[in-house]
């Protein structure tokens, strides 16, 4: 990570205010400002601040009442820095060259393998006895290998583990097995079999592992 970024962000509130962003495709001051319970002023000078080092930029959203049009605000591809990225340039050339050698089936047999040791590390970590206990302990445990995740709940969807992150996004570019490989391990961790739902918009990736499952179980 840039220390030169991690100075950037040493100011109180800063950080509150990217991670809020990183959850979402664009927000305004208002909206920021109810969601953390700052002050308009206060998340409008950091937001400037911000925007002014180039990590937000802006755009104009019409209101759909008529009156002046609304500044929204997302994050720039410079703040990609502050997420993990485990999927580095090293991992990839290993991966090829072990295609080439023997083949693509011999590098994702390779991806395989690593799924199902991380599976297992997981395994060692989440403990619960209800579905729900598994996916809130599994949610801390992927926020924090990086994967800016939350336990979330709704009528229409279900329980949901929700990651606005993907360390991994590099390698499942490259070898698309990786979302199914990754799916699996989920389903291995949680108990249960799991719908995978990825969304992307602008910078923000969102995938949603919808258990398919009862609570209660």
């Amino acid at each position: 990570m840039s220390l030169a970024l991690l100075r950037d962000l040493s100011r109180p509130k800063l950080l509150d205010i990217v991670m809020l962003l990183k959850r979402s495709p664009c927000l305004s001051v208002n909206e920021m400002s109810g969601a953390l319970c700052m002050s308009y002023m206060g998340v409008k000078q950091n937001c400037v601040q911000l925007e002014k080092l180039g990590y937000l930029d802006t755009w104009l959203r019409p209101k759909k009442a008529g009156g002046r049009p609304e500044k929204m605000y997302r994050l720039t591809g410079k703040m990609e820095a502050l997420f993990p990225n485990v999927a580095c340039d090293l991992v990839i050339d290993l991966l090829e060259a072990a295609e080439k050698t023997a083949g693509r089936s011999n590098a994702e047999a390779m991806l395989e393998h690593h799924f199902m040791m991380k599976a297992q590390r997981y395994l060692a970590a989440v403990k619960g006895r209800t579905l729900l206990e598994k996916v809130q302990a599994f949610t801390k445990v992927r926020q924090a290998d990086g994967c800016v995740a939350s336990c979330e709940f709704s009528a229409q969807d279900g329980l949901r583990l929700v990651e606005y992150h993907s360390p991994i996004a590099q390698l499942a570019r490259t070898y698309p097995k990786v979302s199914e490989l990754e799916t699996r391990m989920v389903e291995t961790v949680v108990g249960c079999a799991v719908e995978r739902v990825e969304q992307r918009q602008d910078r923000l990736t969102r995938v949603e592992f919808r258990m398919k499952a009862k609570l209660g179980k």
